[in-house]
C-alpha cells in the first residue's frame, strides 16, 4: 500500500478547513509560498481547503478576520510576512485583544537551516528578516503564542 504524504503547508490547511476557518485573510511574502502551492494542489484536485483572501496590508486583515467574527461568530485565520508583517498586524491584535475577538494569527518566519536542507535559507532576505522573539511583538495581547517547528505538531498545537 503506497503511502500519501503531504507538507507541512498541507497538513495546515487541512487542519483549519476540519477546524471551520473559512477564510485565511493573508498578506504574503518571502516565507508563504510552500502555504500558497499546498492551497493550489488543494484546489486543483478537489480539496476543500479555506478560501485565501489576499490583503493589501495586515490591518486590513486583521480588520476583515475581526469584522467576519463579529458578523458570524466563526474564528478566522490570519497569515502575515515574518518581522515587520507582524509588527504591521500588532495594533490590530491590540485590538482584538480589547475586543475579545478570537483569532488565529501565524507570523511567517524564515527557515530554521542555513544549508543542505530542502527548505533552507537560500537568499541574503532570510538573515535580514529573522527576529530572536518575533512573538514578543503580540505577545502581550495574545493568549497564547507557539512557534510551530515541525508537520507532526500541527494537530496537537493549531
Amino acid at each position: 500500500m503506497a503511502s500519501i504524504t503531504l507538507s507541512a503547508a498541507e497538513l495546515l490547511l487541512h487542519r483549519l478547513q476540519a477546524l471551520d476557518v473559512a477564510y485565511i485573510f493573508i498578506n504574503s511574502g518571502t516565507d508563504y509560498p510552500p502555504v500558497i502551492e499546498a492551497w493550489a494542489k488543494a484546489r486543483a484536485t478537489g480539496q476543500k481547503v479555506p478560501e485565501l483572501v489576499i490583503c493589501p496590508h495586515e490591518n486590513a486583515a486583521i480588520g476583515m478576520a475581526h469584522g467576519y467574527y463579529l458578523g458570524t461568530g466563526k474564528v478566522q485565520a490570519v497569515m502575515v510576512h515574518t518581522n515587520v508583517g507582524l509588527a504591521n498586524a500588532a495594533c490590530g491584535v491590540i485590538n482584538l485583544a480589547n475586543s475579545n475577538i478570537p483569532v488565529l494569527i501565524f507570523g511567517g518566519r524564515t527557515p530554521i537551516s542555513e544549508h543542505s536542507h530542502f527548505g533552507c535559507r537560500n537568499t541574503p532576505i532570510g538573515y535580514g528578516q529573522e527576529m530572536r522573539d518575533q512573538a514578543a511583538l503580540i505577545r502581550e495581547s495574545v493568549k497564547w503564542d507557539f512557534e510551530l517547528r515541525l508537520a507532526d505538531q500541527i494537530g496537537e498545537h493549531v
